[in-house]
């Protein structure tokens, strides 16, 4: 039985490290690209999915993909790193949802997301099915007009975790409000912090301040998880993996959120680690 069910957006990344800064009208020449990741696994549900199930918990990602090659490559890979794909929609589109990701000189990611269906993702009655029976149901940045229907059929005794984006078009104010409330858990990051409005007394909030830290809000205290820097451009799906961490920790029976904090961030080490590895290995 399904443990964790995440929701939200799928990609497939294709990221590249240039060697210059981006310009209209010029050429930039890619320094690095990994072609064991050309393409690789993206977007935030499988990012959270993922180090849920690196830790032996099952977790399906409820996300839609097209009909084209693409989709098979992004089931595939969720296959791959063990997570369930009952909850993966195939719509009848030419293209699946797919991002750039330019890495700049100076350290700045020129990021280019191609949804592909422009709001025509529906709720299959397989996924609502998964949705309902989920004792953990994760919401990450996803179709905007789906959010309430997802929230509806939320089993009443399941635990709910919101990984928060600044993205207002699937963030507005009213389903931020509905998330804030129902929330056991919520993450985000310092510029995010704002979108949250009245949240349950028990409620925990893990804001992520890169090198800063990682802060716990738990029981009236806030505490920090100091961070051990390391020197690498490509951070995308960092704070989604953090969240999958401290859930899988969470869900595996560590009840002090500042100890699964410190699993979310051992989760985040160890993905980088491995990028930093496939770096030098193709160097």
């Amino acid at each position: 039985m399904t443990q964790l069910v995440v929701t939200g957006f799928a990609s497939l990344d294709y990221p590249v490290s240039l060697a210059g800064m981006a310009k209209g009208d010029c050429t930039t020449l890619i320094s690095d690209r990994d072609p064991e990741a050309w393409p690789r696994l993206g977007g935030c549900s499988a990012y959270v999915a993922t180090a849920v199930a690196r830790k032996g918990i099952a977790a399906a990602p409820v996300s839609w993909v097209g009909s084209d090659d693409a989709a098979e490559l992004y089931c595939d890979a969720l296959r791959t790193e063990g997570c369930e794909t009952a909850g993966v929609a195939r719509i009848q589109a030419a293209r699946s949802p797919v991002a750039l990701l330019a890495y700049q000189a100076d350290g700045s990611c020129v990021c280019l997301y191609d949804p592909a269906f422009g709001g025509a993702e529906i709720l299959t009655p397989a996924q609502s099915e998964l949705i309902s029976a989920a004792r953990h149901l994760a919401i990450t940045v996803g179709p905007p007009q789906l959010t309430a229907q997802i929230l509806a059929l939320r089993h009443p005794q399941s635990t709910l975790y919101w990984i928060l984006k600044s993205d207002p078009a699937c963030f507005p104010p009213d389903i931020c409000a509905a998330l804030s409330a129902a929330a056991a858990v919520i993450f985000c990051n310092r510029s995010e912090r704002d979108m949250i409005s009245s949240t349950r007394a028990e409620a925990v909030i893990v804001e992520t301040g890169g090198t800063k830290g990682v802060t716990v809000l738990a029981d009236g205290k806030t505490s920090t998880c100091p961070v051990e820097p390391l020197i690498i451009s490509d951070t995308t799906g960092a704070g989604d993996t953090l969240a999958g961490g401290f859930i899988a920790a969470m869900m595996s029976g560590e009840t002090d959120p500042l100890e699964a904090a410190k699993q979310g961030i051992t989760a985040v080490r160890e993905l980088l680690e491995k990028r930093l590895q496939q770096q030098r290995t193709q160097a």
